[in-house]
């Protein structure tokens, strides 16, 4: 069961719209975010989760199939609006990673999402960090000894030539920062709720601050964790807990209630960003004049942003409105 405040959904507003603008013309502008913006689901999805009263199995296929079955609809959708039905699409959809091999060692990484779908290996992703959680919340008594291995595989999982399916690879370490959201809600309750903030959330904007130089070349979907990954788990659970605290700040004002309800419709926006960003990208370039300049690029950006957040927004408001579409699609408070 999942508990449900406003300010974590104006943190995961937050969340896809840094999201959005990693992946415009100019995502240079997200250098700063870029420890953060994704890990911010997988913390909040911690904190706000508590234990069921159900069997650890039916719990995890429950959370599988709330999520698999929008991925599986979105793809599907996807793939007849790029009109593209090439092998290396479905098994994109399968094997569910932006490509084969990581950045870093290959000139040709062979992409594998090539309708439009790659961010979606976030959904998966999130399918299997939520099994090894659950792990950590059902069998309390080995937390460490699954916590150890967590790291030991994602570290492990560097030396790999290729990026493993279903983020086998990334998905333990988004496992322990679920884990470590539950734990910050468990030991310190209501750390949110205070205007003054508590010295946890003043210790993470101090080392948020001091992890930014060793943040560079950060991008998880692809097995990228900038200098080292202690590195980027500091980085990434100080920035979450002071994004949520300066979110519990803003509760209330228009602009939190804009960004509340950009994020309770973050998981169409998900699904669905890419269209709306290359019709942005077509349109602008028509528009302007050389595309090359960063002014131009930064324009464009925001730009591509504005369309995938209203054309997301509006795409999940209208399949709210029928019972049995949202009832099927959107059975998880994401």
């Amino acid at each position: 069961m999942k508990q449900h405040l406003e300010y974590i959904d104006i943190a995961k507003g937050i969340g896809i719209i840094m999201v959005v603008l990693s992946h415009t013309e100019h995502p240079q502008m997200m250098y700063y975010t870029s420890a953060f913006f994704v890990p911010i689901f997988f913390f909040c999805s911690g904190y706000t989760s508590k234990r069921k009263n159900i069997s650890i199995l039916r719990c995890i296929s429950q959370q599988a199939v709330k999520l698999l079955k929008p991925y599986l609809f979105f793809n599907l959708a996807l793939i007849f609006y790029f009109q593209d039905f090439s092998l290396r699409a479905f098994a994109g959809i399968v094997y569910l990673r932006y490509c084969l091999y990581p950045f870093t060692n290959n000139s040709d990484i062979f992409r594998l999402m090539v309708v439009g779908n790659y961010p979606m290996w976030f959904l998966t992703c999130m399918v299997i960090a939520y099994l090894l959680y659950d792990l950590l919340i059902y069998y309390p008594k080995n937390r460490f000894g699954f916590v150890s291995l967590y790291l030991v595989i994602t570290f492990g999982a560097t030396f790999l030539p290729i990026l493993l399916p279903w983020s086998l690879d990334t998905a333990p370490l988004m496992a322990v920062i679920m884990f470590c959201g539950t734990q910050v809600k468990e030991s310190v309750p209501n750390i949110f709720d205070r205007r003054k903030p508590h010295w946890l959330i003043v210790l993470s904007f101090i080392l948020y601050f001091l992890m930014l130089p060793f943040c560079h070349d950060i991008n998880i979907s692809v097995r990228m964790y900038g200098w080292s990954i202690p590195s980027y788990l500091l980085a990434a659970l100080s920035g979450c807990i002071a994004i949520i605290w300066l979110s519990r700040l803003i509760q209330g004002t228009t602009l939190g209630k804009c960004l509340r309800q950009i994020g309770t419709h973050s998981l169409t926006i998900f699904c669905i960003e890419i269209p709306f960003i290359l019709f942005g990208h077509k349109i602008l370039s028509k528009i302007l004049p050389d595309t090359s300049s960063i002014q131009i690029a930064i324009i464009t950006s925001f730009t591509q942003l504005f369309m995938a957040l209203a054309g997301g927004y509006f795409l999940s408001i209208l399949l709210h409105m029928n019972g049995r579409i949202r009832k099927l699609l959107f059975g998880i408070n994401f």
